[in-house]
Parts: structure tokens; sequence; C-alpha cells
């Protein structure tokens, strides 16, 4: 019979891994889209632009997380603030369809809010705005940027970019299971099987 110490250490380690494993995919519905699908972006005349994007999805290889917290790329004064506002909010509880920190934010909530506060008007579930600025691959993703994850049938949850280097990229977001949070989605099994694509909003309307 396990001892009550080994009982407990199990139960945590549990908890962790349930906590660990969350999105706000239960209030995104109704975002079919096929895995080769046209959507628009803005080029600096205001124009939109269609192209074809085609949704794979790739898991590396586990990467030791690094222990330093500093972004290894140059970031621009309003990149920086979005990712400094977002931190404000950490711990932030969940709401579905909450979108000011008085009741709680869900993933979509969250970013439109941040965004907002700092100049930028944007609103709507994550399916909206994956339609929005400039897609971008992971490799050239910065601080600031948005991320979308899912699967070939839907989008179902949109995060800030907090922080890159060589071996993490860490997301602020709001979460169904913790509310707002920051996660490495680097060697995630979980974040790297339903990472979809990346969007720049923020040089897309300089």
């Amino acid at each position: 019979m396990l001892s009550r110490p080994v009982i407990l250490w199990y139960s945590l380690w549990f908890l962790i891994a349930v906590v660990s494993l969350s999105s706000c995919s239960s209030t995104q519905r109704g975002s079919q889209y096929s895995s080769s699908k046209k959507r628009s972006s803005r080029d600096k005349s205001g124009r939109s632009p269609s192209y074809t994007k085609t949704y794979t999805h790739k898991t590396k290889d586990h990467v030791t997380k690094s222990k330093k917290s500093t972004t290894s790329v140059s970031v621009s004064s309003s990149r920086q603030k979005i990712v400094d506002s977002a931190h404000q909010y950490i711990g932030k509880p969940y709401k579905a369809g909450g979108k000011k920190p008085e009741t709680g934010f869900d993933c979509s909530g969250f970013t439109g809010y941040i965004f907002t506060q700092n100049g930028i008007q944007i609103s709507g579930p994550s399916h909206d705005l994956a339609k929005l600025g400039r897609h971008k691959s992971r490799e050239k993703l910065i601080p600031g940027d948005l991320v979308f994850f899912g699967n070939q049938e839907r989008i179902s949850h949109v995060a800030i970019v907090s922080s890159v280097d060589r071996e993490k990229l860490e997301i602020i977001h709001s979460t169904t299971s913790a509310g707002v949070k920051v996660d490495n989605i680097v060697g995630s099994p979980y974040w790297e099987s339903r990472f979809l694509f990346g969007v720049d909003i923020i040089d897309s309307i300089k």
C-alpha cells in the first residue's frame, strides 16, 4: 500500500497536468475553414490582397527550456507596451465571453482588451482576429504578435507572444483552467500539436 506522502505527490502531479492542458476552445464555435483557404491581410496602402494559406501541424522535438527570461530579438516600444500591459493581468480569472478585468477574460476578450488599451482597436472571436494583419511563420514571430491554435476544422484559441529566443516561445493568454497566464509552447505536446500560425497586427497598421 502506498504511503500517504506518495499518494499526495501523485495527486499534485495529476492536478498540475490537468491545469496545463487548457484553452478557450469551448467558446469558439462555428469557425470552419479548410486546410487551404483564402484569407486576407492588409498592406500599407490599406488594400486587402487575398492569398492562399495551407495549415499544417508540425510537432518539434523537445527542446530544453532556457533559464533566461530575456528576449533575443529587438522589440519596438509599442510592442513592449502591449506585452507589459498583458502581464499586468496575470492571474485574472477566465470567463466565457469575458472582455474586461472586472469580470475576467476569455482568450479573444483578453487579446482584444490589451490591444484596444494600447490604441489598436480589435475585437471579436479568435477566428475573426485571425483575419487581421499579416500572417507570419512561427520562426519570424516576435513579442506582440498573435498566435492561433486549433485543428484543421476550426481556430479555437488566440494568445499574445510574450517572449522569444532560440529555446522558447512564451505566450500570454487566458486559459479555461487558470485564467491569464504565461506558457512556453516549445516542447509542449498540447500547444505544439495545436499551433496553426502567427499574425502581425502591429506592423500591418503602420
